[in-house]
């Protein structure tokens, strides 16, 4: 049996890979990476030996994990806070942007793995590709705060709450439901997939690149889970627990292949009695 090594565990966790060969791209006014085969030292015995070095794509992809982690700290610390200040309502407009932003983060993030991976690969080496990738983030949550903005406009506007309004967050459950066998909801969540792939070759302004990316990916996240964000902001924003169950809907949504047949009414029917439980224990 093989001893468990530092370099093993990082390799598995694909963090560190064979050095990859470099040149010099005139157009990109830098040296990139290149994917040639690992670089020797000359010594036999060394060459047999992969040398490695840190991914800086997975390491991107690691830095949102960790963001997302801080951000579900935080969440739960806003929690008790929410529930006692948000039980008439959603509260003033910043402190529901300020709790909308930080659950996003929690929630969403993860999703956009994919996305943040294939981009930090296909911009390594270029000059400000660190910078072009967090911008790629800011993008996709930018997407998500209008999106709670606009939810919060209309929340106002219905002046809600409502007296019934465990009615209302159950139908909000069930309608979630209803709007996952929707033909916009199959074309959102397979337009999420074609640009997680990022098929094209980044443009020269990489920042603009990463801009345009990530809002489009978020307006097709949106699209994929538009009807549970709407039952987050109905009853997600003052209990941790609901907010964690849709959480864990949309990873299914997102990462999961794709629901087809039986397995997508299953899910469906999931969502729908999870509204049934919200009815019977607000």
């Amino acid at each position: 049996m093989k001893s468990l090594t530092l370099k093993g565990v990082l390799a598995a966790g694909g963090l560190i890979r064979p050095v990859r060969s470099s040149g010099f791209c005139p157009a990109c006014q830098g040296w990139v990476a290149g994917t040639g085969a690992s670089v020797g030292t000359g010594d036999p015995t060394q060459n047999a030996r992969t040398r490695r070095e840190a991914d800086p794509a997975a390491l991107a992809a690691l830095v949102v994990l960790v963001v997302a982690a801080l951000a579900w700290i935080l969440t739960i610390g806003q929690s008790g806070a929410a529930a006692m200040g948000m039980d008439m309502g959603l509260g003033s407009l910043q402190s529901f942007a300020t709790t909308w932003l930080v659950m996003m983060a929690a929630m969403m993030l993860p999703t956009a793995l994919p996305l943040v991976y294939e981009f930090a690969h296909n911009a390594e080496g270029r000059r400000g590709w660190q910078v072009a990738t967090a911008a790629l983030g800011v993008a996709y949550l930018s997407v998500w705060l209008v999106f709670g903005l606009v939810c919060y406009a209309v929340y106002r506007a219905v002046n809600m709450p409502w007296p019934d309004q465990r009615l209302i967050g159950a139908l909000a459950l069930v309608l979630a439901a209803l709007y996952a066998l929707t033909p916009i909801k199959r074309a959102s969540e397979a337009r999420c997939r074609e640009l997680c792939a990022l098929h094209d070759p980044l443009p020269f302004n990489l920042l603009r690149s990463a801009w345009v990316a990530g809002v489009r990916y978020g307006l097709s996240c949106l699209g994929c889970t538009a009807g549970l964000m709407v039952a987050a902001v109905i009853i997600g924003m003052t209990s941790l627990g609901w907010m964690v169950i849709i959480s864990g809907l949309i990873l299914v949504y997102k990462l999961a292949p794709p629901l087809e047949g039986r397995n997508k009414w299953l899910v469906s029917l999931a969502v729908a009695g999870l509204g049934i439980v919200y009815m019977l224990l607000a």
